[in-house]
């Protein structure tokens, strides 16, 4: 699985993902200081994951019509214990990902956003 990792992710998050086996880029290292309109605007980004704490691309894809990721797996743990936020991204992936969904992780659980213009967005 290619997973686009923000810029925002803590260096421990990447690590952690690299090491379960997923490919991932990590907009600090190919590109920092990239807008999120130019990463949506990517030609591959269907074919990736986004992983963020960002709550941005939402808006972009679902009010401003941008480019879908293959999924978007948003953070919103606290960001002070990227441990947990590796642990439960990690779970997530591992149980299966709603392709075509925006993920939210909360403290509470998860929460699922399909596209718009998509029917049918689980896999």
């Amino acid at each position: 699985m290619k997973l686009l990792a923000d810029e925002n992710l803590h260096p421990l998050i990447v690590r952690r993902l690299r090491a379960a086996g997923h490919e991932v880029e990590w907009v600090k290292e190919t590109g920092p200081g990239a807008k999120d309109e130019a990463l949506l605007s990517r030609s591959d980004i269907s074919e990736l994951v986004l992983v963020t704490l960002d709550r941005d691309f939402g808006d972009l894809i679902f009010r401003q019509g941008f480019p879908r990721p293959r999924a978007i797996l948003y953070s919103r743990l606290n960001r002070a214990n990227p441990q947990a936020i590796a642990d439960r991204l990690l779970a997530l992936i591992e149980r299966g990902l709603a392709e075509n969904h925006m993920t939210t992780l909360t403290a509470q659980g998860e929460r699922l956003k399909l596209f718009p213009g998509v029917a049918d967005g689980r896999h």
